[in-house]
């Protein structure tokens, strides 16, 4: 390599770094961690950003800082909050985003918008349609924990894992978009100084159309994915109460068209423990076989009288369409117009464990 060839070479790193921008020093930064929607009127709504900063100290706790102002878009109130803030805001960490139910109702088409085209929000972000106002959930404080924001989006993200389909910014859009199907997001709402989530709020479009319970939002997720956590009580025609640990759960969409007419069937296969049989055998077979039976007909009759009130609406959150489109002869012109009418099937096949045996 000649001198030249060197000095080029030598010079290039150096070059690199000081183009590289200095990092951002905690310290120095609003660091926005939750924000929320409120409705306002047609044309204005209401923006709050949650912040939990910790200062400087090596036992401090987070203070939590909570900006709200009122605007027709989100650029706008990012500005005005701005100018209330002593430091730069920053919303590279937004890990959850909550819509007041109310704003959904109305449409949150400008809200999703921005978000989707802010490069530094990352798809994985939590989104959450609220029954009270957002403000007041995140302007508040809760026992469990020092970080509100933090609190927030740990509740929300427990329970993806464990009761309601797993859903984010990044799955919320694909419903959004597509032809074939509508989005869903989890539904929360305060209770004393306790968040919880309270079950799921069903969209068309960009409207909030329907919820539906904690425990329907389970049906939901026995229907929407396959998954291997959660638990599902019963009662027996004997008026016994009993518990199934669900194991694993794994659903199926069959869409046929015979003769122009759409038809679909959920076959939904679950695996679970059976637990917690008050004045029970569970080491009997024919008992097992009553909780089988029994669990087979709750999720049925609960599903089949889910998915009418979805037809009703003529929303698709199940993705039954996306799975039609699937299908050579798909024609989507026909499929919007038989949807709300057609048959759609649900098959539960439920197998439990004997409790005490391992497998």
């Amino acid at each position: 390599m000649n001198v030249k060839n060197y000095l080029c070479c030598s010079l290039v790193p150096i070059l690199l770094a000081g183009c590289t921008p200095s990092p951002k020093v905690l310290e120095d930064i609003q660091l926005v961690q939750t924000i929320g929607y409120d409705y306002v009127n047609g044309e204005e709504f209401e923006g709050t950003a949650g912040s939990s900063n910790i200062p400087p100290g090596e036992q401090s706790l987070p203070v939590n800082e909570v900006f709200s102002a009122t605007g027709k878009t989100s650029k706008r109130i990012r500005q005005k909050i701005q100018s209330e803030a002593a430091r730069p805001i920053v919303v590279g960490r937004v890990g959850l985003v909550i819509f007041n139910q109310e704003l959904a109702e109305h449409g949150i088409e400008n809200q999703v918008d921005s978000l989707q085209r802010n490069p530094s929000i990352g798809r994985k972000l939590l989104l959450v349609v609220s029954k009270e106002k957002a403000k007041d959930i995140i302007d508040s404080n809760y026992s469990q924990s020092d970080s509100v924001s933090q609190y927030l989006i740990d509740v929300v993200e427990q329970n993806l894992e464990q009761t309601i389909p797993d859903v984010n910014l990044h799955r919320f859009l694909v419903h959004y978009y597509s032809k074939d199907a509508d989005p869903f997001l989890p539904l929360i709402e305060k209770q004393g100084k306790h968040l919880k989530v309270s079950g799921l709020g069903i969209f068309k479009d960009d409207k909030l159309v329907d919820t539906i319970s904690f425990g329907d939002a389970y049906i939901f997720k026995i229907l929407y994915e396959k998954f291997r956590r959660g638990q599902f009580e019963v009662e027996l025609s004997g008026g016994e109460d009993v518990s199934l640990e669900n194991l694993s759960s794994k659903p199926k969409i069959m869409v046929d068209k015979r003769n122009g007419k759409y038809t679909a069937t959920f076959k939904v296969k679950v695996n679970g423990r059976a637990m917690e049989g008050v004045d029970l055998d569970l080491t009997d077979k024919k008992t097992i076989e009553r909780i089988e039976k029994a669990v087979e007909k709750e999720i049925t009759e609960r599903a089949e009288k889910m998915v009418k009130r979805f037809q009703e609406l003529n929303t698709d959150p199940l993705r039954i369409g996306e799975k039609a489109r699937q299908r050579s002869d798909f024609n989507r012109k026909e499929w919007k117009e038989q949807y709300s009418e057609m048959e759609i099937k649900i098959e539960a096949d439920v197998n439990a464990v004997q409790s005490g045996i391992i497998e």
